[in-house]
C-alpha cells in the first residue's frame, strides 16, 4: 500500500457499540451519575455504622514465651532429649504445639471453659443455626454428641488464640482475644504456663520411658551374662581347660615343662656320651690314669699311693739288693697286684659311665614320648579352646554392654531431678483496657471510599448496559428530532487489492499449492504493496473485516504470511483473536505456550514461536482465550513485544478480529503501520461497513486500504 493511495483520516461520526469508551466518556458518565454515587456512599457508610454499633468488641492480651538456650551444667551428663533448637522451622513447630488441640483441651479443662458460653456454642442458643449448612446433616445444640461438642469447644477456643514469633528472636507471643479483658489475660497466662509445663513433662516422660526400657534391657542382659559365663565355665570344666594363674592352660604348662626336661636330658646325655667316649679312648690308648673320674676315685687314690710307695721302696732296694733278690721279687708281685686292682677299678668306672649313658638315653626316650603324647593332647584341644574363647568373648561383650547400660541408667536417674523446661515465660499477659477488634474507626473511614467505588461501579455498569442495548431500542428512546439529520456517510478508503476466490475452501493453501491461481497472484500483489510501502522493511500490518461472522480477514492474513515466507521475507503472523482464537479453524494448530503466556509474562518470547508446517513462517498463536484482552493489550509489555517483532522481522501480519466484533481490535490497529480491511463487493454500502469505517476513524488508526473479495 503506497502513501499516495491511503487516506490517513477517515470521516466518521460516532464510535460503534463495540468500541471501548474513552476517558472523557467515563468522566461524563460519572458526572451525570453524581447523585447516585453520593446516595450509594451514604447508604454504605450508614450500614457500616449500624453494623459496627451492633458488633461485639474483643479484648486481646499477649504473653511472651522465650525459648531459653541456657543449659544446666551442675551435672555433666548427656540428656535423654537434646536441647530444643531455635531455627525458624523449629520455632514454627513450637507455635504449632501452642496452637495444638491437646494443649487447648488441657487449658479448657483447667479453666473450666466448657461452662463458658463464649467458648461453648451449646450454651448460647442460636436461632440462626438452622440456616447454617454445616448443621443440616448432624446433631446441633445440647443434643450433640459429647465428642462433637468437645471438638466444637476446642475449635472455638483455637479461633480465639494466635501465636507468632517476634522478629528474629526466639520469643513467641501468645495472644488471646475475648469479650472479657480479664478472661483474655487469664487464658493467655494459662496457655503459656501449660506450654512451658508441657516442655518439662515431655522431658520427664522421655526419661521415664528411657529408664523403663533400660531397666528391662539391663534385666535381660543380666540373665544373658549369667548364662554365658556359666556356659563358659561348664565347657571349661567338661573339656579340662582349667587355666593357671598366668592364664596358661594345664596342657600348655605340661608341654612346656616336658620340653624343658627334654632339653636338659639331651644335654646330660651329650655330656655323659662325651665323658664315656673319652674314657674309652684313654683306655684304648693305655692311659686310663688321665681319666678325671678315675683320678678322683678314692680307691684309685689309695692304690696309687701304695703303688708309689712300692715303687719308691723298689728303687731303694734295687741299689741295695739287686733285681733278683727275693725282696725285689716280692715288691714286683705287689706292684702287679696293685696294677690289676687299678685296672679293675678303671673297668668298673668305665662300666659305671656306660650305665649312666644308658640311663640318660632311657630318660631322654621317655621324655620324648611324653612330649609327643602331650603335643597330641594339645592338638586335640585346639578346637575346644577356640570354642571356649568364643564363649568367653560373648560373655565379655554382654558384660560390657550390661555395664554400659547400667551406667547410663544411673546417669538418667540422676538427671531426672535436674530437668528444666527449654522455654520460660518472660512476660505475663496484662489485662487490656482498650478493645483490640474490630477496628471501628478504620472500618468507618474505609466505608467512605468503598461507598464511592461501589457508586462509581454502579454508574459505569448502568452506562455500559445502556451502550450495549440494541440500536433499535436506543432509537426509540431518542427524541424524534435526532432522526431528521442522519450522519454523513464516511469517505471510502482506496482499494488496494481484489481477491478472487477468497471464499473458496482452503484458499490459504492455494498460495503454496496453486501459485499461478488468480487468488495467489492477487495475494502476492497485495504483499508487494504492504511490504514495500514507505520504502522499508519491518512493517506491522493488521488484517481485519467489518463483522465478526466474516472469517475472510484470517484467511487473507494466513495467505499473506505464507506468500511472504515463500518470497524469502522473514515474516511472522500474530493471532490477534485473544478473546476467541481463530486460526485453528484454518488448519493451523497452536502449541503451548503461546502469545497469551508471553503477554502475561509467564514465558520468554523465544519459547512462544512456532513454525507453519506448510511455509515455515513464524506463528505467534493465541493458545487460550483471555478474560480481559484489552488489559493485556494496553499493558507496556505488548508495545515492547510488537516493537521487538518489528526489529526482528521484515513483515508482521496481525490477524485482527473484526472491527465491530471484539474489544481488542482498536489496540491492535494502533500498534500497526497500516490496516487492510477485507470486505465483499456488495457490502461496501452497508451500515455495518460504515460503522466499521467510523470506528477506525475514531480510533485514529493508521492508513486503511480495502481488499475486495470477489
Amino acid at each position: 500500500m503506497s502513501s499516495k493511495g491511503v487516506n490517513p483520516t477517515l470521516a466518521g461520526s460516532t464510535a460503534p457499540s463495540g468500541a471501548s469508551p474513552q476517558l472523557a466518556d467515563i468522566i461524563d458518565m460519572l458526572r451525570a451519575g453524581a447523585g447516585t454515587i453520593i446516595a450509594v456512599t451514604a447508604i454504605v457508610v450508614a450500614a457500616t455504622l449500624v453494623v459496627l454499633l451492633l458488633m461485639p468488641v474483643r479484648y486481646t492480651s499477649t504473653a511472651a514465651v522465650m525459648i531459653d538456650q541456657r543449659k544446666n551444667t551442675v551435672a555433666d551428663l548427656n540428656a535423654v532429649l537434646s536441647q530444643l533448637p531455635t531455627d525458624p522451622s523449629s520455632l514454627q513447630n513450637q507455635i504449632q504445639i501452642i496452637q495444638s488441640r491437646d494443649l487447648a483441651a488441657k487449658v479448657i479443662g483447667d479453666l473450666k471453659l466448657y461452662n463458658d458460653p463464649e467458648f461453648n456454642p451449646a450454651l448460647t442458643p442460636n436461632r440462626l443455626a438452622a440456616l447454617n449448612p454445616k448443621n443440616w446433616f448432624g446433631p446441633t445444640g445440647v443434643a450433640a454428641d459429647a465428642d462433637v461438642q468437645r471438638d466444637a469447644i476446642i475449635d472455638t477456643f483455637l479461633s480465639h488464640i494466635y501465636a507468632d514469633t517476634i522478629g528474629l528472636s526466639t520469643t513467641i507471643d501468645v495472644s488471646v482475644s475475648s469479650h472479657d479483658p480479664e478472661k483474655a489475660a487469664r487464658i493467655a497466662n494459662a496457655l503459656s504456663d501449660a506450654y512451658v509445663n508441657s516442655q518439662l513433662d515431655s522431658k520427664l516422660a522421655a526419661i521415664d520411658h528411657t529408664a523403663a526400657w533400660l531397666t528391662k534391657r539391663i534385666h535381660d542382659l543380666a540373665g544373658q551374662v549369667q548364662e554365658q559365663e556359666a556356659a563358659a565355665l561348664i565347657y571349661k570344666a567338661q573339656n579340662n581347660l582349667d587355666s593357671s594363674v598366668g592364664g596358661t592352660s594345664l596342657v600348655d604348662a605340661q608341654l612346656g615343662a616336658i620340653n624343658t626336661q627334654l632339653i636338659q636330658a639331651r644335654a646330660d646325655l651329650a655330656a655323659k656320651l662325651a665323658v664315656y667316649d673319652q674314657v674309652r679312648a684313654l683306655i684304648k690308648a693305655g692311659t686310663p690314669g688321665n681319666i678325671s673320674q678315675i683320678v678322683a676315685s678314692p680307691l684309685i687314690i689309695q692304690l696309687r699311693a701304695q703303688q708309689a710307695e712300692l715303687i719308691r721302696q723298689q728303687a731303694d732296694d734295687l741299689s741295695r739288693y739287686g733285681p733278683k733278690h727275693p725282696k725285689m721279687v716280692a715288691i714286683e708281685g705287689q706292684l702287679r697286684d696293685l696294677n690289676e686292682k687299678i685296672d679293675e677299678e678303671v673297668s668298673r668306672v668305665a662300666s659305671s659311665l656306660a650305665g649312666d649313658v644308658a640311663v640318660s638315653r632311657a630318660q631322654l626316650g621317655s621324655l620324648q614320648g611324653s612330649f609327643v603324647q602331650t603335643q597330641r593332647q594339645a592338638a586335640s584341644q585346639d578346637m575346644t579352646a577356640i570354642k571356649l574363647k568364643q564363649l568367653e568373648a560373648n560373655a565379655r561383650s554382654t558384660r560390657n554392654l550390661y555395664d554400659a547400660f547400667l551406667t547410663r541408667l544411673h546417669n538418667i536417674q540422676d538427671e531426672e531431678s535436674l530437668q528444666f523446661p527449654d522455654a520460660r515465660v518472660i512476660s505475663r499477659a496484662p489485662v487490656s483496657t482498650t478493645p483490640g477488634s474490630p477496628p471501628k474507626m478504620l472500618i468507618a473511614l474505609a466505608s467512605v471510599p468503598a461507598g464511592l467505588l461501589l457508586g462509581c461501579l454502579l454508574v459505569l455498569a448502568g452506562g455500559r448496559i445502556r451502550q450495549y442495548l440494541p440500536e433499535r431500542k436506543r432509537a426509540v428512546a431518542q427524541p424524534a428530532e435526532n432522526d431528521t439529520s442522519p450522519p454523513p456517510p464516511p469517505a471510502l478508503p482506496p482499494i488496494i487489492a481484489e481477491l478472487p476466490g477468497l471464499y473458496a475452501s482452503g484458499a490459504a493453501e492455494h498460495v503454496l499449492d496453486w501459485p499461478a491461481s488468480p487468488f495467489s497472484r492477487a495475494i502476492r500483489a497485495l504483499l508487494d504493496r504492504v511490504a514495500t510501502a514507505r520504502g522499508g522493511s519491518g512493517r506491522i500490518v493488521s488484517v481485519t473485516s467489518a463483522e465478526s461472522s466474516d472469517e475472510s480477514g484470517s484467511t487473507v492474513a494466513l495467505a499473506l504470511v505464507r506468500a511472504a515466507a515463500a518470497s524469502g521475507l522473514k515474516a511472522v503472523l500474530v493471532d490477534g483473536h485473544l478473546g476467541s482464537p481463530r486460526l485453528s479453524r484454518l488448519g493451523v494448530h497452536p502449541s503451548n505456550p503461546g502469545m497469551t503466556d508471553a503477554l502475561q509474562g509467564k514465558v520468554a518470547l523465544s519459547r512462544v514461536f512456532q513454525r507453519d508446517s506448510r511455509s515455515g513462517a513464524l506463528l505467534l498463536m493465541a493458545t487460550r482465550p483471555l478474560l480481559d484482552p484489552r488489559a493485556a493489550l494496553n499493558a507496556p509489555r505488548t508495545a515492547e513485544l510488537f516493537a521487538h517483532l518489528k526489529t526482528m522481522c521484515d513483515l508482521v501480519i496481525i490477524d485482527a478480529p473484526s472491527v465491530l466484533g471484539a474489544p481488542e481490535t482498536p489496540y491492535l490497529t494502533r500498534l500497526s503501520d497500516a490496516v487492510v480491511l477485507v470486505t465483499r463487493q456488495d457490502e461496501r454500502h452497508s451500515s455495518a461497513f460504515g460503522r466499521a469505517l467510523s470506528a477506525l476513524s475514531s480510533w485514529k488508526s493508521p492508513p486503511v486500504g480495502l481488499a475486495i473479495a470477489r
